[in-house]
């Protein structure tokens, strides 16, 4: 009996099994293995009972993107396969929350240009270094180091001043990395501006003209559009999807992992197997792959698809794995409800603090959940959320009883940056150790030789898909667990080696153009 096995139980494992079981018949034999006592991976959500009511609170992910990407389409396409539909709730895309996004910056929040027409009434403070900022592009002659790739911070600070790292680009990575801009790579994160950079006779902006023309180029033919036969089915929920900026579920995003693990395992030829630890992999006898679990379990596949994090693997496969040594960012998220509604003193989505504002601020950002999803509240409360850490994570938690310390920050944060004084009907910490991948500068030229690297594991029977190559968002591990199955893999002639890494169409993304 052919049979493949997924490691990890997070997103990306529970959608390549997904999409594994649409494709191979059921005499293939598809098995997930996860290391702890549940699925989902870093998307969890908490429903916790409150003296007035039942609260969600998301320790992972909160909200997704909608939009006609393939990576926010392979989202709402899943969701739609899984019947899941009634279960979403939108948020439009005129709301207070699609509209109003701040910085924490000088100590208030400014809101950051939403459109062009919100330009009218001028720029906040921690945004007027934009205009410097651009014209210091444009002035200054073109400056691009030899070296293939360099740090976020030293891209922007080299092309636009470092101001505009300091007040607006160090936030957003806040937002997305958890990690400082002096280690994150350009090239990976930042690459139609790294490219322009590249290809413009004058800096940056004066080369993006020719890199939307190399992608459109690229791009030509391949449709972004959810099809017509999908859209008929259920025409009122993409309807819905068309007026919303971003969207989750009644539930919290707990719903879609456990969806997912619920409709596979109603499949005879799939296993979902928690608690089970991976502690080796070898090539059996026979050379078939071969899976040892903590316990001493062995399971023999013909092919193995990898979604282990970095730090994971390299206790699996040893000190010869490249980007075995990828740093991960540590997030302590704080959830916080407060009795009555409106307790925030703007509506929007929340803020992020910057660079420039950590003398001012411990904190990453801050969520208004209660204004971003309102229909999850069954009650009358205000839930935000506080993110810690990152960067500043030793710095913050220096003592041992982390929880402890994030509710002190957390409970101070929103005091002094939107004034919520008085007791918290409820306080949910949860530490996420090593969460997030950091795309450390000279991040394309490590993942080619983890491609090829990948390719001999295992006598050519092991692939990837994950967090530490696509990207870390959820639509981007749906959309790799996608196209690996339906792109990469031969399911036709699954017990002959693959010798794929999973990476082919990332690595092609960041080719030069001729």
């Amino acid at each position: 009996m052919a049979a493949i096995t997924v490691l990890g139980g997070g997103i990306s494992g529970l959608s390549t099994a997904w999409y594994l079981a649409q494709k191979v018949p059921s005499s293939v034999s598809i098995k997930v293995v996860e290391a702890s006592s549940r699925v989902g991976g870093w998307i969890r959500t908490d429903r916790r009972s409150t003296p007035i009511g039942e609260i969600v609170a998301e320790a992972g992910p909160r909200t997704l993107r909608t939009g006609k990407s393939p990576d926010a389409l392979s989202v709402l396409e899943l969701l739609d396969d899984l019947d899941l539909r009634s279960h979403v709730i939108m948020t439009s895309a005129q709301s207070p929350a699609a509209l109003n996004r701040f910085i924490y910056y000088d100590g208030t929040l400014n809101r950051m240009p939403s459109s062009l027409s919100s330009l009218a009434s001028g720029l906040p403070a921690a945004a007027t270094c934009l205009v410097s900022g651009v014209w210091h592009d444009f002035t200054r002659k073109s400056n691009t180091p030899v070296d293939s790739d360099e740090s976020v911070r030293a891209f922007i600070e080299r092309r636009f001043g470092a101001k505009v790292d300091d007040n607006l680009a160090s936030a957003v990575m806040h937002g997305i990395y958890a990690a400082d801009t002096k280690d994150l790579s350009a090239r990976a994160l930042l690459y139609p501006f790294w490219l322009a950079d590249r290809m413009g006779s004058r800096g940056v902006i004066s080369g993006l003209r020719k890199v939307a023309r190399v992608s459109r180029a690229r791009h030509a033919g391949q449709s972004v559009e959810t099809g017509g036969e999908r859209r008929a089915r259920n025409p009122e929920f993409w309807a819905s999807v068309e007026g919303a900026s971003m969207y989750s579920f009644k539930g919290g995003m707990q719903t879609l992992p456990n969806e997912l693990a619920k409709k596979l395992g109603e499949r005879p030829n799939v296993e979902i197997a928690t608690g089970q630890k991976v502690v080796a992999a070898r090539v059996g006898a026979t050379g078939r792959a071969q899976i040892e679990v903590h316990g001493g379990r062995v399971i023999e596949s013909d092919h193995v698809v990898n979604t282990l994090p970095l730090h994971s693997m390299h206790g699996v496969f040893g000190s010869d794995m490249p980007m075995g040594h990828t740093p991960y960012s540590s997030v302590v998220v704080v959830n916080l409800t407060y009795k009555g509604k409106g307790r925030t003193p703007v509506d929007g989505f929340g803020y992020l603090v910057p660079r420039a504002s950590q003398h001012e601020s411990r904190a990453l950002g801050v969520v208004f959940d209660s204004c971003a999803l309102p229909e999850q509240d069954t009650c009358d409360v205000t839930r935000v959320t506080v993110m810690l850490g990152g960067p500043r994570f030793k710095e913050l938690f220096a003592s041992k009883d982390v929880e402890a310390e994030a509710k002190l920050l957390a409970l101070d944060t929103v005091q002094r940056e939107l004034g919520i004084r008085g007791d918290a009907l409820d306080i949910h910490v949860t530490v996420g150790m090593r969460c997030i991948p950091t795309y450390t500068t000279g991040y394309v030229d490590q993942l080619q030789q983890m491609h090829e690297w990948t390719k001999r594991q295992l006598n050519g029977r092991m692939s990837l898909v994950g967090a530490a190559y696509g990207g870390p968002a959820v639509p981007q591990c749906v959309n790799h667990a996608r196209i690996h199955v339906h792109n990469h893999l031969n399911l036709d002639t699954l017990t002959e080696p693959q010798c794929v890494s999973g990476l082919e169409e990332i690595i092609k993304a960041f080719d030069l153009p001729a």
